[in-house]
């Protein structure tokens, strides 16, 4: 026992020499048990952390919506009545006038509805208690997609297109457009577009003509938006420019419905028909000679009405076909026909002379006497003023 006992004191003690013969030596200068023991006495490395669990239901983010602008209580208000066309029309519509105070869409469509089928639907009989109860400033109207089947009336059924169905269409196209006739140019009826399917193209575009005829003769707009969903040859596309002219998908996969883009590009056509105050409308041209108005009982004196986009017309009344030659020898002619610059004026930007203000103004003065002589010259020449 007493052996064993000086045995393991032996021992202990051989290791502890190692250990600090490991301290002491360099690691290239240690032998195989010294680096055996060194390597036993490093601590082990840890344990991988466990990667954090993921969360059984992640939060959705939603995005805050819009804020809501009041309408005025005077706003203009645009109903909007018609089948599932119409809905994405007043939707899209919605969301571009949102921030206007001063207009307000009533939505009143029916997404099954049309023409047809008045048994489900009859809008000549809807539209006018639609009026009465709303007092609309406007009405828009997109009907008839969902028309291209039989029609059954009392004296019988009709095959779609057929001469019988033909009238009987037109019948009550005509009778709708009676409530329509009251707002006159303040309703539209907006057109459809090409469809994918050709014989559903072919169809909408005879329901166009029959509306179109309808707007000419009872006085209000149709509004074809036809070359605005099509290709070069008038054929459908399913992509096309947006509302800011960047190439989109504007049809659905369905090849008659409208993507979001697609409604939003409808309403920009419709918007462009109300009128709205972004539109301007005209211009009063202040003139001492003008006409005299009164408002709150202060007199004003404007000038004459100026339609904006109007095209311009010459002095005898006719348009012009073309524009104005420039007449030679002038400032304007040396500048943009000739390429010359502009003679330098003193104290402006193009003024190098030095001292500063030493230039010659008398090329300047020569061709404002010049351009004023021309003036004269087209005074005593009506036929020469192109406007």
């Amino acid at each position: 026992m007493l052996r064993r006992t000086a045995i393991g004191r032996w021992i202990i003690a051989a290791l502890a020499l190692c250990g600090l013969a490991a301290a002491v030596w360099p690691a290239e200068a240690q032998g195989p048990l010294e680096r055996l023991l060194d390597r036993l006495r490093q601590p082990d490395p840890p344990a991988p952390a466990a990667p954090a669990p993921a969360p059984a239901n992640p939060a959705r983010v939603i995005a805050a919506p819009a804020p809501q602008v009041e309408k005025n209580e005077d706003a203009m208000r645009v109903l909007v009545v018609g089948d599932f066309q119409a809905r994405g029309l007043a939707d899209a519509l919605e969301d571009r006038l949102a921030e206007d105070p001063d207009v307000v869409i009533v939505d009143r469509t029916n997404g099954s509805s049309g023409l047809v089928r008045d048994d489900f639907y009859d809008w000549p009989a809807v539209l006018p208690d639609l009026v009465e109860e709303i007092e609309p400033s406007f009405v828009v109207m997109m009907v008839g997609t969902n028309d291209r089947q039989e029609m059954r009336t009392g004296e019988g059924t009709f095959r779609l297109r057929s001469e019988a169905w033909d009238a009987a269409y037109r019948a009550r196209v005509a009778s709708l457009s009676e409530t329509l006739a009251v707002f006159g140019s303040r309703a539209i009826w907006v057109g459809h577009p090409p469809m994918r399917q050709q014989s559903m193209s072919a169809d909408m575009a005879f329901f166009n003509a029959i509306y179109d005829d309808a707007a000419e003769q009872y006085g209000f707009t149709f509004l074809d938006i036809w070359d605005g969903f099509a290709d070069a040859e008038g054929r459908f596309t399913a992509t096309g420019p947006d509302v800011d002219g960047q190439i989109r998908t504007l049809r659905a996969d369905d090849g008659f419905s409208f993507t979001s883009a697609g409604r939003e590009k409808l309403a920009f056509f419709v918007e462009g028909e109300l009128p709205l105050e972004s539109d301007g409308g005209f211009v009063l041209i202040p003139d001492a000679g003008g006409i005299e108005m009164t408002e709150d009982g202060v007199p004003r004196v404007v000038g004459p009405v100026l339609v904006l986009g109007e095209p311009q017309r010459g002095a005898n009344g006719e348009l012009v076909t073309e524009a104005a030659p420039i007449r030679p020898s002038t400032l304007l002619h040396r500048f943009l026909v000739r390429g010359e610059p502009l003679p330098p004026v003193a104290g402006r930007v193009d003024d190098f002379s030095w001292p500063p203000g030493a230039i010659d103004e008398a090329p300047v003065a020569e061709a404002e006497a010049e351009e004023g002589q021309a003036a004269l010259a087209e005074e005593d020449d009506p036929a020469a003023v192109g406007l």
